[in-house]
């Protein structure tokens, strides 16, 4: 994709990292945002997982990409 939007105005790129403690929910509520769904189950995350997401709101082009490290 190039540096401006689909509406003619530049993408917005924004980076978020989700730190907390083991256990509560981290990768389900980034995975809830980003594909609207939910799992049960538990996994670990290992290592780090990194998830984009391109959203259009009102006229601008937002890149969200999120960054969910194990610790």
């Amino acid at each position: 994709m190039s540096s401006s939007g689909d509406f003619g105005n530049p993408l917005r790129k924004f980076k978020l990292v989700f730190l907390g403690e083991q256990s509560v929910g981290k990768t389900s509520l980034i995975t809830r945002f980003m594909y609207d769904t939910f799992d049960n189950t538990y996994q670990a995350t290992i290592g780090i997982d990194f998830l984009s997401k391109t959203m259009y709101l009102e006229d601008r082009t937002v890149e969200l990409t999120t960054s969910l490290p194990y610790h």
